[in-house]
């Protein structure tokens, strides 16, 4: 898998995600895009940041990459986007997905933490008799590892968490965890986050195959 190999809107989502990086927030991004691939609206993680765009969160726990991009949609607004994000969303971004109507979700990197936690027919007939959106994802690829991977890194290293680091463990993670605190421990994450992510993707490229391949066995996230 080469980054050439990504069509535009996966590009524009792990751009976002390194800008999240290199400015001290959790590594992910994400961006909506017309059926056809054009691209609307693109944003990221800002949970640490003390300001932003205009419709943006920003300096909270909530300032989510999914969250952004899709707040600065238009209401009511089109039925037919397509949001792609580099790690699979959170309860509180498949919430806002819900509620945005977003007809197809595809995500990079898969976060088994939160499994399951966007079927919300399980809530309420109203919500069962609803079409939920298509999912596609996780990816299998290095893209996949490498979405995960860098939602690892800087602001969301698990060990900044008391306990977060076992649980991640517990469902599999163990060795994209592994290689996240091998970049950051001997040095490596300081040269990569000084270029591009599509150099960096190239650089790691090596290291995330084997893991693709079978190195990470954590079960399939559920459609």
């Amino acid at each position: 898998m080469t980054w050439d190999q990504l069509d535009d809107a996966w590009r524009e989502a792990f751009r976002q995600a390194w800008a999240a990086l290199r400015s001290g927030n959790i590594g992910v991004g994400a961006c909506v895009a017309t059926p056809d691939g054009e691209i609307v609206r693109a944003a990221r993680n800002r949970v640490s940041d003390s300001d932003g765009p205009r419709g943006e969160v920003f300096g909270s726990s909530v300032a989510h990459a999914e969250v952004n991009v899709l707040a600065r949609l238009p209401f009511p607004g089109r039925r037919d986007l397509v949001l792609t994000s580099t790690l699979q969303p959170c309860l509180q971004c498949a919430a806002v997905i819900r509620m945005a109507k977003i007809a197809t979700v595809r995500f990079a990197g898969h976060d088994a933490y939160w499994d399951s936690y966007h079927e919300f027919g399980r809530l309420a007939a109203r919500e069962a008799a609803r079409t939920p959106p298509r999912r596609e994802g996780p990816r299998p690829d290095e893209a996949g590892v490498f979405g995960l991977l860098i939602a690892r890194l800087g602001r969301g290293n698990p060990r900044m968490a008391n306990g977060f680091d076992a649980s991640l463990r517990a469902l599999g993670e163990g060795p994209v965890l592994d290689l996240a605190y091998q970049l950051e421990d001997g040095g490596e994450l300081g040269q990569l986050v000084a270029g591009d992510v599509d150099a960096a993707f190239a650089a790691l490229g090596p290291r995330l195959s084997p893991l693709a391949a079978g190195g990470c066995r954590w079960p399939q996230a559920r459609a």
